[in-house]
């Protein structure tokens, strides 16, 4: 018995419990799926591209880490951080870079109007059309003119875009979710994953991870801004 009333383990049975607990994790790595081992190869693919880093040249510069859909109130986040740089400020939006990515629940945010309407998205996220009070067909969040909340119509995607700001799309959510989404509609995983790549909105970039994205805007200078 050891002073504090505990028997002490003998470095035998120590090194049999480590040698099981190995055993153990080794086991629970060779049943990673399919899906996710091709997934983390996809995502670290060399082609990429990187040009949006480029674009990161504003005076004072802002990442949007953008996790959920938050009924596009990051979106309206990003706009807000533009006006108000010029009117508090006067600061004008040439020496202003936002970056926005949209990661995780909120790539569904990225996506045009028939990849909502065929995956199913809004019962998939969650998000309801305020025109219909059903599960949103579309994207509410794309463009100005169908935006979800009309006082904010200046945040949407579109509008953004048309700013300069810059937009990243996670590809691991990417993988992820045209794979659950797909085969709740009888889609191939493959195929999901080619659709969904060639359904992202204009002026979004896809890449290898969201967080990534955030990291490399960090780099070039962009303060972090949770939302």
């Amino acid at each position: 018995m050891s002073e504090f009333g505990f028997e002490s383990t003998p470095r035998r049975g120590f090194l049999a419990r480590m040698a099981a607990g190995a055993v153990a994790l080794a086991a629970g790595g060779l049943a990673t799926s399919r899906a996710e081992a091709e997934g983390f190869h996809a995502a670290l693919s060399p082609e990429w591209d990187s040009t949006w880093m480029t674009k990161i040249k504003g005076k004072y510069r802002q990442v949007f880490d953008v996790m959920e859909v938050h009924s596009g109130f990051p979106l309206i986040m990003t706009r807000i951080w533009l006006m108000t740089n010029g009117s508090g400020y006067n600061i004008p939006e040439k020496d202003l870079s936002a970056v926005t990515v949209l990661r995780h629940n909120a790539i569904c945010m990225a996506m045009n109007d028939s990849i909502w309407a065929k995956y199913k998205l809004g019962e998939a996220f969650d998000v309801t059309d305020p025109t219909t009070n059903k599960p949103a067909e579309r994207n509410i969040f794309a463009q100005a003119a169908t935006f979800v909340m009309p006082p904010f119509s200046v945040g949407a995607v579109d509008k953004l875009v048309a700013s300069g700001v810059i937009f990243c799309g996670c590809n691991m959510a990417v993988l992820h979710f045209s794979e659950t989404t797909g085969g709740k509609v009888g889609v191939d995983k493959d195929a999901a994953y080619a659709e969904w790549k060639a359904g992202m909105l204009p002026g979004i970039t896809l890449v290898p991870s969201g967080v990534l994205a955030v990291g490399r805007a960090q780099n070039h200078g962009c303060a972090y801004c949770g939302t």
